[in-house]
């Protein structure tokens, strides 16, 4: 259980803002529809959610190191829970690589890094995604893949062995190539 406590703190910042309190923002009527992230009609949650995930998420770096900053940002706020938001960010990059950040009450989340054509370096992605699982605490048993498949995607899942708590962190294939990697957690 002390475990789950570190990785909630830890994850707190990226997904409710750094002063650790819930966003507590107005609903706003018709705002289902996917957003840009800035400009005329943009959700303001949107690009709050977006500023913490460039701030705080290893893969949005490791995305921003490797693919320049987001060409194009867009998101939507999916649900209430508790006078908090949840919604999902897609940021995308060069090459067409995406990140995409999804919440979900009450206290989950996934994060997809993708890059269409797979990655160049598939080692070095795979490495981010171990730093950014152990970067919030996450103690992923790398050892032994469940073997599933998305599609036409092979996904290779990892999970953490801590009873109670549900996180895992996948590698996803597409022609015997990465295309995807995933991090998801529900505390």
């Amino acid at each position: 259980m002390m475990r789950v406590h570190m990785i909630l703190a830890l994850a707190w910042p990226m997904v409710f803002g750094s002063s650790g309190n819930i966003a507590r923002l107005p609903h706003a009527a018709g705002s289902a529809a996917r957003s840009v992230c800035e400009g005329p009609g943009a959700d303001a949650w949107v690009a709050d959610f977006r500023d913490r995930v460039l701030a705080h998420d290893r893969l949005a770096h490791f995305a921003v190191l490797h693919h320049g900053q987001p060409a194009a940002c867009e998101g939507e706020v999916t649900s209430e829970f508790d006078g908090a938001r949840f919604g999902v960010v897609v940021l995308t990059f060069s090459g067409g690589v995406t990140l995409e950040v999804e919440t979900m009450p009450p206290e989950a989340s996934i994060t997809t890094l993708r890059a269409p054509s797979g990655f160049s370096d598939e080692t070095e992605v795979r490495e981010a995604l171990q730093d950014h699982a152990n970067g919030i605490g996450l103690a992923i048993d790398w050892t032994t893949p469940e073997v599933g498949s998305e599609g036409a995607e092979v996904v290779h899942a990892f999970w953490d062995p801590e009873p109670g708590l549900n996180a895992s962190a996948s590698h996803i294939y597409l022609d015997g190539k990465l295309v995807a990697v995933r991090l998801s957690m529900a505390l």
